[in-house]
């Protein structure tokens, strides 16, 4: 492998074994570990707080239930209490209805009879929740059922109405709510009884009592249409504790065994309470008058499970969330890690000298580890152009160089000669060979100390000791000029660059055989490069050896002793000038030619 030193020269050294990049490193390690945490911390947190809400959220639910509840009965409560008004009402505005049959010394009469069952009828409205209506007639001692589908009438010593019998019996009036016992005889489903006694408004003597059952089945019809998913049992008990509506069914027909914690306090705190199997969080609203208790019982078991069931839920969604991301993070984290792995072998290369490689795009994938490797591979031509353009540059002036010293012998040696042939012309007088001799060490000297690179003043000096001489071996046959202006005379140039154009035109054309030969040789200044052209009236040059002369500029210099000259000259100034220079040949064969040399001054550069 070949790599450059500092002074730009090639140089080997040994290969290292290329191999693949380690990219997922601590930091990245680090990163989906913080990532994982991070997830981890917002799971818990969620979880915290969803367990929290969710609990809230069922005890306020049930709570809501309750309340349903509560304004159900306050219904039913509020519909028996109006039957009850319209009895009333009817009695004091026409002395008949109801309490006119049950006062009336016939009241077990067949026309009697038939207006209770007509009073029962007509407060058994269709679609309510009633399951039936029962009356106790104290005159005749009869009772007097309707249900849904048929009516009954029975004695007044039946045990399932003795509650009714005794609300009779009772000289206060009041409102009772107690578990229907009469349901099973009347051939009902389960329900509670609304109960009250009917008092003579003359006599203020007690002559019967009404009794009105609604179906448990009907809470819980309106349980399931209105709280849908409600969790928790609900009871409804009156204040002995018996059992008017259960969900659970345990309690029905027995007291309940918690009834005095609840019915001795007004509302309950939010502290879980514990009953028959574990822990319970109870909800609960109290009906003053007929005193019943509402209560809605969520079990702390019941709760926990549900919240597992829940959190089970986030936690699966949650942590497909998380694979799904950190397999994200990974593929692109892999994709990376390709591209890096690029970037690290093509470093690799370039370290073992091999500048020529280059960094592979995914042309696919737009992202900044692309944009590093095309702005890498930018900078690596660029490199590659200037140590191409620094050290092609160094090689042809070590080159030209080496021609110069070829042809040098001993310089020493060509300087003490030419001196005595000079001072042995001088003795035997003459003045235009020792001249020549002088102006031809001149040249010499200039052009052995010099390093390819000189000022245009020493440039114009050297061409004009050499015409000097053309002057002097063609005398009278040829005339020529500078004009250059003042400020190129310090800016450097190609050494000999001038030179070659000049002798160019004497060895190709010069012609001998006329005294009016011309050569112009101007510099100028034009926006910001130097521009000198030499302008002569030769022969010029045939349009076939004009192609030809501009095609070999495109061949390697110094291939050959014939392409020494101009060809030397374009390629030396293409290499140190780069795009910033210019050589034009113009020509008209049998009238002249014009060559233009132009480059950036050195002032310019890099503006």
């Amino acid at each position: 492998m070949y790599s450059l030193n500092n002074r730009g020269d090639l140089m080997t050294k040994d290969t290292k074994p290329y191999h693949k990049m380690h990219f997922i490193s601590n930091v990245y390690r680090f990163i989906i570990i913080l990532i994982l945490l991070i997830f981890t911390v917002l799971i818990l947190l969620i979880n915290y707080n969803f367990s929290r809400q969710n609990k809230q959220y069922s005890l306020d639910y049930n709570m809501s239930a309750v309340k349903g509840l509560t304004e159900l009965l306050t219904d039913q409560e509020g519909y028996f209490l109006q039957l009850l008004n319209n009895t009333y009402e009817s009695y004091y505005a026409y002395k008949e209805g109801l309490f006119s049959h049950l006062n009336s010394s016939h009241a077990d009469s067949y026309s009697s009879r038939q207006e209770i069952y007509r009073f029962l009828y007509e407060a058994f409205p269709s679609g309510s929740e009633l399951s039936s209506l029962t009356l106790y007639a104290a005159a005749d001692d009869q009772i007097y059922s309707v249900t849904k589908q048929v009516r009954k009438n029975y004695p007044g010593n039946i045990s399932e109405f003795y509650p009714l019998i005794e609300c009779y019996g009772n000289p206060l009036t009041v409102l009772k709510v107690i578990p229907s016992v009469s349901y099973s005889k009347l051939g009902t489903s389960r329900s509670y009884s609304f109960i009250y006694c009917l008092r003579d408004v003359i006599t203020i003597t007690n002559i019967g009592a009404i009794q009105a059952d609604y179906s448990v089945e009907a809470v819980n019809a309106y349980l399931s249409a209105n709280y849908p998913g409600v969790k928790g049992d609900f009871l409804i008990i009156d204040l002995q504790g018996n059992v008017l509506f259960d969900t659970s069914g345990r309690w029905y027909d027995q007291t309940f065994p918690w009834a005095d914690q609840f019915i001795s306090c007004s509302s309950l705190t939010k502290s879980p309470i514990q009953m028959e199997h574990g822990k319970y969080f109870v909800n609960m609203e109290s009906i003053s008058y007929p005193g019943i208790r509402i209560l809605g019982m969520v079990s702390q078991k019941t709760l926990s499970a549900d919240i597992r069931k829940n959190i089970l839920l986030m936690l699966s969604a949650t942590g497909t969330l998380t694979l799904l991301t950190c397999i994200g993070i990974y593929i692109y984290l892999n994709s990376s890690s390709r591209q890096l792995n690029r970037i690290y072998n093509t470093m690799l290369h370039i370290q073992n000298g091999e500048l020529d490689t280059y960094i592979p795009i995914d042309k696919k994938h737009k992202n900044e580890l692309n944009d590093i490797s095309v702005s890498f591979n930018d900078m690596l031509r660029d490199l590659n152009l200037y140590i191409d353009k620094v050290y092609k540059t160094e090689i042809e002036n070590q080159r030209y160089q080496l021609k110069a010293l070829q042809s040098q012998i001993n310089p020493h040696f060509l300087y003490n000669t030419l001196e005595a042939i000079r001072m042995k012309a001088v003795l035997r007088e003459e003045p235009e060979i020792a001249e020549m001799v002088y102006i031809l060490s001149r040249i010499f000297r200039n052009s052995i100390k010099t390093e390819g690179i000189l000022p245009v003043r020493q440039e114009i000096e050297n061409c004009k000791n050499y015409l000097r001489l053309c002057d002097i071996e063609y005398k009278n046959l040829f005339s020529y000029s500078f004009q250059i202006e003042n400020e190129l005379y310090d800016e450097p140039i190609i050494q000999h660059a001038l030179l070659v154009m000049i002798e160019n035109y004497i060895m190709h054309g010069f012609d001998s055989n006329r005294n009016d030969n011309t050569l112009l040789i101007t510099g100028e200044d034009e926006n910001g490069f130097a521009v000198f052209r030499i302008r002569d009236n030769g022969f010029g040059i045939t349009p076939a050896d004009l192609v030809r002369l501009q095609r070999s500029f495109q061949e390697p210099a110094m291939n050959t002793a014939e392409r020494i000259g101009l060809n030397n000259i374009y390629h030396r100034m293409k290499l140190l000038y780069g795009e910033d220079c210019d050589l034009q040949i113009l020509s008209e064969y049998g009238k002249g030619t014009e060559i233009i040399f132009s480059f950036i001054r050195k002032g310019e550069i890099g503006k």
